[in-house]
């Protein structure tokens, strides 16, 4: 990916929000739902061009504050108590990315009543009309999850829309609501596999790109909303993205390089959304049935990536960071001569972060107990003996890149 690279923001966004989209159901596409419904309702108001990346853009993350299952269940309910926790916790997120900022506002207020009942104190017009549109979107598409053809609950739901005109929702919205929802192609778009085709149709001319380094700090908060899923794993992610830079310069990779490597490094476990929060937090050793969830991770990651144009060397990175020399590793079973040197660092990088760090059934491993396990892993043709040996005679400076992540004050 070299530095002229751009890669459209809207794009970059879809992609990364497939990984939200898991919950216990499986892949719900619940952003990609309600992105869609909020440009069917800014097409309806006659919303500017301008107006309508924003209004895309959030929608598309706008649960970015939310990693858990247990999490996206209490969100699952119509009337959500005190849904504000992740409403703040996506606004830090977005607020720290240059790019992202103008919506960080948009996600703040993205359940806030119409008559007031909120934590920001905003009411009506004051709230910003984006996270209205968002906010009703986000409410239908709830109620749509029902068994069944949609058409024969629409009814249903419009009239639960409109009972909370004035409360909960927009009373303009939810006339412009009421008017779209009679148009068939509206309920089919929501329920059919198309769904990204039509996001595509009425965003594919969208001029705004974003460059290596707005890509770096969109990745950095997506590995935050990884590595929320679980208090021990809260940064995994800036780990392993640290200690896969660090080996990466020291093997002599340029500056591009190694920022990509950092970028991969972030991204590793996007996957792992798709994890449910109680085999990730397992205290004792995972069984069979288990693991083969786990084993699930890495390909999700690799699939999600392949939606980003030009990610081709950078999904590779992130994504076979469980593969091993002599082919046993999953989910593809590459052999050496098909991991390339960046794969490579990946897999030690992220051995080394899983060992030093605590985990729900041990408290992070000393020096000689990571070292005995690494070179183990050399001997049976896991890893690459010579970056192994790269981290082990510089074990010091990975050490402290550790002590520096773990320090940070989070979000």
């Amino acid at each position: 990916m070299a530095d002229q690279l751009k890669i459209q923001l809207y794009k970059l966004l879809s992609a990364f929000s497939l990984a939200m989209d898991y919950n216990r159901h499986g892949l719900m596409r619940h952003h990609q739902r309600v992105a869609l419904l909020a440009l069917y309702l800014a097409e309806e108001l006659q919303l500017s061009g301008e107006e309508y990346l924003p209004l895309f853009c959030s929608a598309i993350i706008h649960d970015a504050g939310s990693s858990t299952f247990r999490e996206k269940a209490n969100l699952e309910h119509f009337e959500v108590n005190n849904p504000w926790e992740h409403c703040e916790r996506g606004f830090n997120l977005l607020d720290s990315v240059r790019i992202l900022k103008p919506l960080a506002g948009i996600v703040r207020h993205h359940h806030d009543n119409w008559d007031g009942q909120n934590f920001s104190g905003l009411s009506g017009n004051l709230i910003p009309l984006a996270s209205r549109i968002i906010y009703l979107a986000d409410r239908v598409d709830i109620l749509a999850q029902k068994p069944g053809n949609i058409l024969d609950h629409r009814d249903e739901i419009v009239e639960k829309i409109q009972s909370k005109s004035g409360t909960m929702f927009d009373p303009g919205l939810v006339e412009a609501f009421s008017h779209i929802a009679q148009k068939e192609c509206l309920w089919l778009d929501l329920t059919n596999q198309f769904i990204q085709s039509r996001l595509e149709q009425n965003l594919g001319n969208c001029p705004v790109t974003v460059n290596q380094d707005e890509i770096t700090g969109i990745s950095l908060i997506f590995s935050k909303i990884i590595d929320g899923k679980s208090p021990f794993t809260f940064r995994h992610s800036q780990l392993v993205a640290e200690v896969a830079r660090f080996l990466a310069e020291k093997i002599g990779f340029d500056k591009e390089q190694q920022n990509n490597m950092y970028i991969a490094g972030l991204l590793h476990d996007l996957g792992k959304l798709s994890i449910p929060d109680e085999i990730l937090e397992k205290p004792g050793r995972l069984n069979k049935v288990e693991y083969n969830v786990i084993k699930q991770h890495t390909y999700i990651t690799y699939q999600i990536l392949s939606n980003i144009d030009c990610f081709e060397e950078i999904n590779s990175w992130a994504s076979y960071h469980h593969e091993k020399l002599d082919g046993t590793g999953y989910p593809f079973h590459l052999t050496g001569k098909e991991l390339t040197t960046g794969s490579r660092v990946m897999a030690v990088a992220d051995i080394f972060s899983a060992l030093i760090e605590d985990r729900p059934y041990r408290q992070g491993m000393s020096r000689n107990e990571i070292e005995k396990i690494l070179v183990g892993q050399v001997k049976s043709r896991a890893i690459d003996g010579e970056i192994a040996g790269l981290l082990l005679d510089s074990y010091g400076e990975a050490e402290d890149l550790k002590e520096k992540i773990h320090g940070r004050e989070e979000l």
